[in-house]
């Protein structure tokens, strides 16, 4: 974890995803010269996420074995928020125990940018798919001027949505396939 760089110091408000591994897949948040994030997966069938930055090490499970909900922890175990996916819309609510709420969300409806937006601070970054992108499936790029001065890990919010997105991909080729 010590080649990951805080996210203050980033010179740049576009950053992309770096796909590595063909069978075990990891993702990484970089400008191209350092990293600030890491999203991997872990346990049969990727039972649980793992999102590892400057802050520490973070996990994303179920909250029940067949609830939609889904908790973050710090580590394994000290639950720090919870994402609710919605119902019939694409949109994913994020509440912290710190008190941010957020969601991610297509502000389009045939979209390929999926947007966190706050009611407090507008929209913080917006995520979107690179067609035909293997190796660099997705282009980040930061809305909101105070990105650095955030109070919460933008690298660890980066990756969430990334996350999100990579599982609504998964559901749509099972779906597809049945």
């Amino acid at each position: 974890m010590n080649d990951l760089r805080d996210f203050n110091n980033a010179r740049t408000s576009e950053m992309f995803i770096m796909r590595h591994n063909w069978w075990k897949p990891y993702y990484e948040l970089t400008d191209g010269q350092f990293l600030y994030g890491r999203l991997s997966y872990n346990g049969v069938f990727k039972r649980y996420a793992i999102i590892e930055s400057v802050e520490g090490t973070f996990t994303i499970k179920r909250k029940s074995l067949i609830g939609r909900n889904m908790l973050l922890n710090k580590g394994e175990e000290e639950t720090i928020g919870e994402m609710i996916p919605s119902i019939w819309k694409r949109d994913v609510g994020i509440q912290m125990n710190n008190g941010f709420e957020a969601n991610y969300l297509f502000k389009k409806l045939f979209s390929r940018a999926y947007t966190l937006t706050s009611n407090s601070y507008g929209d913080l970054l917006e995520i979107k798919q690179v067609p035909f992108g293997i190796k660099k499936p997705f282009a980040i790029t930061f809305k909101n001027e105070t990105y650095n001065t955030f109070k919460f890990d933008v690298p660890l919010l980066t990756m969430i949505g990334v996350h999100f997105m990579l599982y609504r991909q998964a559901q749509a080729a099972a779906a597809g396939a049945s």
